[in-house]
């Protein structure tokens, strides 16, 4: 299986050859070359086919002008089978051939969920939702109160020596309901927003506005275990694109601290006996028996292993018993293979960088989140 990303920046539409381009015929030729020196003849025969057959997709796929950020293109050298796909976000430029489609890439861009951006303000609430670069409007909650009557119609006679005082008591208890009518559609369209992010299956968001207003919303989407911190800015006025980009940031920040949540959880769990492994085998053996709820994998870190006659995954040197070990098949992508067997089993898959994968240092870059 051929896997192709490509990562293209806009900036450089005009550029007659792009570095991406570039990278990637290198990264070509240097398979290309490596197949013709391993041998046997046929393999690399088949792979030059397959390539020259490729060329016109291929050349989609570097093409500054076509559609997303990062495209994506897995073709099965023996059959012929293409796949490809276009996104918004960013992937980097790669070429892998393997008996697996090098998924991770993919699966650092995407885990599977959409996340939530509200933008509060003083009379509205907007509710988006991105996926893959891509973001979309939900829908929109009007919050300004309605009051039939202002505050000058509530004073008492001109006569009144005490009118001035009356008046500032009038205007404070008329201010006072107004607040009070606000707060009271806030908490509607917080409870409206939260019921929403759980159909959708929101695990992150971002409210961005005024703390006074953004705080229901927070601690309602909290409540609903939706991971999400608010950000005191003013975008409720911003075209869906436009907030993407302002808080594009905050949601990579919430995402990584989520991670490394994730990670202190798999490893708490995995050292006191509870649900949770740490390190390469508990985790193919927690993975083989169904019981992983979350896969965790350092995307950055080469995970090597072997493949056994009934598809078992092991780590390199081991050899499961009553294997023969001239049975076992080296599997380089072997983070891959466990990528692919977890979603199989509907287990979640997060690829984590930064902090996250520091704290899988010292256990091969993998961990586990169990069912029991």
């Amino acid at each position: 299986m051929l896997s192709v990303y490509v990562g293209v920046d806009p900036r450089m539409e005009a550029t007659t050859r792009p570095p991406w381009a570039i990278s990637l015929d290198r990264q070509l030729d240097a398979l290309r070359a490596r197949l013709r020196e391993e041998g046997p003849h046929e393999r690399w025969a088949a792979f030059d086919r397959c390539l020259r057959e490729l060329a016109p997709a291929l050349a989609r796929a570097v093409d500054a002008t076509g559609h997303g950020r990062g495209r994506g293109l897995f073709a099965a050298v023996g059959s012929g089978e293409v796949h490809s796909l276009a996104v918004q976000t960013f992937l980097p430029t790669g070429a892998t051939l393997g008996e697996v489609a090098h998924v991770l890439p993919l699966l650092a861009a995407d885990e599977g969920a959409p996340m939530g951006l509200v933008l509060v303000g003083r009379d509205i609430v907007r509710a988006l939702e991105t996926r893959l670069g891509e973001i979309v409007e939900l829908v929109s909650f009007d919050v300004e109160p309605s009051v039939a009557d202002g505050p000058e119609r509530k004073g008492p006679a001109a006569s009144n020596p005490l009118r001035a005082q009356h008046v500032v008591s009038q205007q404070e208890r008329y201010e006072r309901h107004v607040e009070a009518g606000h707060r009271a559609l806030l908490e509607k369209a917080a409870e409206a927003v939260s019921r929403l992010a759980g159909e959708r299956g929101w695990e992150l968001a971002v409210v961005a506005g005024d703390p006074r207003g953004g705080r229901p919303l927070l601690e309602e989407l909290r409540r609903h275990h939706v991971e999400s911190e608010l950000v005191a800015r003013d975008l409720e006025k911003l075209r869906p694109a436009q907030a993407l980009e302002e808080l594009a940031p905050s949601l990579t920040s919430l995402r990584r601290r989520r991670d490394l949540g994730l990670v202190q959880r798999a490893r708490d769990a995995a050292l006191s006996r509870g649900h949770g492994v740490l390190g390469l085998a508990d985790t193919l053996t927690a993975l083989a028996e169904g019981r992983v709820d979350r896969l965790l994998l350092d995307g950055s870190r080469d995970v090597v292993g072997a493949v056994g006659p009934g598809g078992e995954l092991v780590p390199a040197g081991v050899v499961p018993p009553g294997v023969n070990g001239s049975e076992l098949r080296a599997e380089p992508l072997l983070a891959n293979r466990a990528a692919l067997h977890a979603l199989e089993s509907g287990a979640r898959v997060t690829v984590v960088d930064g902090e996250a994968a520091l704290a899988l240092a010292d256990a091969d870059g993998v961990a586990a989140l169990l069912r029991w």
